[in-house]
């Protein structure tokens, strides 16, 4: 039993479904024919002492005083009648009682007690009852269970031959059925195979399964997918995380470049001049700020991906708005930048330090990248369920290829954009990145919008004040160009 339940274990599903159905199919037959065969020898033998008990009730009152019965040619075939003196010798004898063995005399009188057929056997086994005639004699009907025994026989070789054909038939029925049941199981694995060898796109077809093979084929169709957007997110991830690393060497490079440089020429005595020593050592310190500003940045950015939580308070953005806006306009004189609110609160949930950094390179933005004088403004209002932070400039605006691109890290914008307008556009290509990793820390978005002049960007950020149904005035207030 164990080897045979081993061999299972190493045999294909098809093959143990195969020996599945023909074990259920041979166990059933079996139990078929094993019934049959009982209760037919139980109905022969029932008919037989039926027959007999009849025999006996019938020719009992028959016996003539000499011991002859009266008896037709029609019952020789069905039960012998003996009839027997005192001493238990044969007087007569009918029918078929060839092989009859004659119990002794004592045994003759018990059996006249029972009511029911006994068997004895002889040449054949026989069924008799013995009846009690006058003046001690005996009467015994009989019948041989040979013609019963020859029934029971050809049926159990009727039913051997049929099992047999039935095992074989449900052994091709079972085959061609599991083929077709296994179709979909087939085709599951073929396409595992291929994703097996790389091919992720492949799913399987789940048409004409039945229903648990569909629901199965759903299923792995549901998990391919999900690991092919893993995989394909992993490696975007990794991706961009190559470029990140690249980009981050480029733009530290320069600095330390002209760093070593610098200290080349301080080593080797080349700058002898007090004031080109001083002027060496101004750009080092400056190049080292402007590394120090980057790595910052950076680490900001890492510590967003990582998802650190942010500092969480109530934040007025008209407020916060105001203080970038002075912050600007301090930076640079010559620009005029307004500040536009709607009429009412502005209050956001979050990071107030976070939330001003926005802001600001916001606008570091507009002075990188727009003429100077250029005037931009600042709109606080809101959408809905949201606060939006719009920043508007009259610049040469954002090309339309360029625009899903603005906020990804160390992109920088073309020379129309920068150069060809008159600005200086030297920072790290980091700042409006902040903004969007800032912006999807608290909840929000960043994006920029169509604009036919200048440049148009969008923060959305969770409002924290449900949205009154009042009239929304608009309120201006513009700085002059020149403090």
């Amino acid at each position: 039993m164990t080897t045979m339940l081993r061999w299972l274990r190493l045999r294909s599903l098809r093959s143990r479904l195969l020996v599945g159905v023909l074990a259920v199919t041979a166990a059933g037959l079996l139990t078929a024919d094993v019934v049959g065969v009982f209760a037919l020898s139980s109905y022969l033998l029932k008919r037989t002492d039926s027959q007999v008990a009849d025999a006996l009730s019938t020719y009992v009152h028959k016996v003539r005083p000499d011991g002859t019965v009266p008896i037709g040619q029609s019952n020789d075939d069905l039960c012998a009648i003996t009839v027997l003196d005192a001493d238990g010798n044969v007087l007569h004898q009918y029918g078929a009682a060839k092989g009859l063995p004659i119990p002794p005399l004592g045994t003759l009188r018990s059996l006249e007690l029972q009511r029911s057929p006994v068997t004895v056997s002889g040449g054949d086994d026989f069924r008799i009852m013995v009846g009690a005639l006058p003046e001690g004699r005996h009467l015994m009907v009989s019948q041989s269970l040979r013609l019963s025994a020859a029934t029971i026989y050809q049926l159990v070789a009727i039913e051997a031959v049929v099992t047999a054909l039935a095992l074989a038939m449900a052994a091709v029925l079972a085959l061609r059925v599991s083929r077709f049941v296994m179709r979909p199981l087939d085709r599951m694995t073929d396409t595992a195979e291929l994703i097996a060898d790389g091919e992720m796109s492949h799913r399987v077809r789940v048409d004409d399964s039945p229903t648990e093979v569909a629901r199965l084929g759903n299923s792995l169709n549901q998990m391919l997918g999900r690991l092919e957007h893993s995989f394909t997110q992993r490696q975007a991830a990794e991706d961009g995380l190559r470029q990140f690393v690249a980009d981050a060497s480029h733009e530290l490079r320069t600095p330390l470049t002209s760093i070593t440089g610098y200290a080349q020429l301080v080593r080797h005595g080349a700058l002898t001049d007090p004031e080109a020593l001083a002027d060496a050592m101004r750009r080092v310190e400056d190049e080292a700020k402007r590394m120090a500003a980057l790595v910052d940045e950076l680490l900001l950015l890492a510590r967003l991906d990582q998802g650190r939580p942010l500092e969480s308070s109530p934040v007025d953005l008209v407020a916060l708005a105001e203080t970038a806006v002075g912050d600007a306009r301090a930076a640079d004189c010559a620009r005029t930048v307004r500040l536009v609110a709607d009429d009412g609160e502005h209050v956001v949930r979050g990071d107030r330090a976070r939330l001003h950094q926005v802001l600001a390179n916001l606008l570091a933005n507009v002075r990188a990248h727009t003429p100077p004088g250029t005037a931009s403004e600042v709109r606080i209002s809101r959408d809905g369920e949201h606060e939006v932070i719009d920043v508007v400039d009259e610049g040469p605006g954002i090309s339309a290829e360029q625009r899903d691109k603005v906020f990804e890290r160390f992109f920088r914008g073309d020379a129309s954009r920068s150069r060809a307008a008159g600005a200086l556009a030297d920072g790290s290509g980091l700042g409006l990145s902040i903004v969007a990793a800032i912006a999807a820390a608290h909840g929000g978005h960043a994006g920029v919008q169509p604009s036919e002049h200048g440049a148009w960007l969008r923060v959305t950020l969770p409002a924290t004040l449900p949205a009154k149904d009042a009239d929304r005035a608009l309120t201006r207030q513009e700085v002059p160009s020149v403090l």
